[in-house]
């Protein structure tokens, strides 16, 4: 019987995420959710020093790869700053989407740019990389230095 984990089902792609992770974002860590997902957490400043510092969780959904929904199969959650929190405080945030407990994570890629396919497939590295430029984007967007215009051209 096959498991249910994508990651039991498919090692050399496990593999290959671990590979494109330690060469592109090495101070991650790759974790096990309580629920079976694995997930990346590490930290980002896209801005530098005229930006936050953002840490992440990239989750992989139990169905990766998978790219019927925004973003993919792997969600990308802030924890520090806490989107909800943020949400509220700014009253908007452009381009977020809710999981099924009702938290918000970032919509990082439309279901087209996600690939899903049995050679190719977008990894945590590719997810973190859309958010490097999702927290640009909305840092400089909460400052003021652009509009909203920004966001039918950027995502």
């Amino acid at each position: 019987m096959a498991s249910f984990y994508w990651y039991e089902r498919d090692p050399e792609l496990l593999q290959a995420e671990k590979i494109a992770m330690a060469r592109y974002f090495p101070g991650f860590r790759l974790e096990k959710l309580s629920d079976g997902k694995l997930c990346w957490e590490g930290s980002l400043s896209p801005r530098a020093a005229s930006g936050g510092t953002w840490y992440l969780q990239a989750v992989y959904q139990h169905n990766h790869p998978d790219n019927s929904s925004y973003g993919g199969s792997i969600r990308v959650y802030s924890i520090q700053p806490d989107l909800n929190e943020l949400c509220k405080a700014a009253e908007r945030l452009p381009h977020i989407l809710r999981d099924e407990s009702g938290n918000f994570y970032m919509c990082t890629a439309r279901m087209e740019d996600f690939e899903a396919g049995p050679r190719e497939s977008s990894s945590a590295a590719t997810s973190l990389g859309w958010a490097a430029k999702w927290i640009f984007v909305v840092e400089e967007w909460l400052d003021g230095s652009i509009g909203d215009e920004v966001f039918a051209h950027t995502f």
